[in-house]
């Protein structure tokens, strides 16, 4: 090459640093390569490994937490149903119970309203 100077040194660094920049851009495509070609792979299956492990754990977990509530007495589980209606009868009871007296007092109102108006 024919530079516009004549100066060894810096024609000998200039090729120096030409041929740095081609091994540099031999191993950014080497790098390149080797990252999709295996790092991204095994990365991904490493994921979804993981990720099946936590289904599975949580499957695991889901059967065992059936199991445990199916060993429990049935007497008990009855003791639970009825708990759990007096409960819910006892909220309805309460709901139709306020719109009853919501409705009384309404009505107390509308008469109070009627004898206030001069005939």
């Amino acid at each position: 090459m024919n530079f516009p100077f004549h100066d060894r040194r810096a024609a000998s660094l200039l090729s120096k640093v030409r041929e740095d920049i081609s091994h540099l851009r031999s191993d950014v495509g080497n790098l390149f390569h080797h990252t999709t070609s295996h790092t991204v792979p095994q990365g991904a299956r490493a994921l979804a490994d993981t990720a099946r492990d936590r289904i599975l754990d949580g499957g695991h977990y889901a059967a065992s937490r059936l199991r445990s509530l199916r060993s429990i007495p049935q007497r008990q589980a009855v003791g639970i149903g009825v708990l759990g209606g007096a409960i819910l009868v006892g909220g309805i009871y309460a709901v139709i119970k306020s719109e009853s007296c919501a409705r009384a007092r309404a009505a107390e109102l509308d008469e109070e309203s009627h004898d206030d108006i001069p005939v």
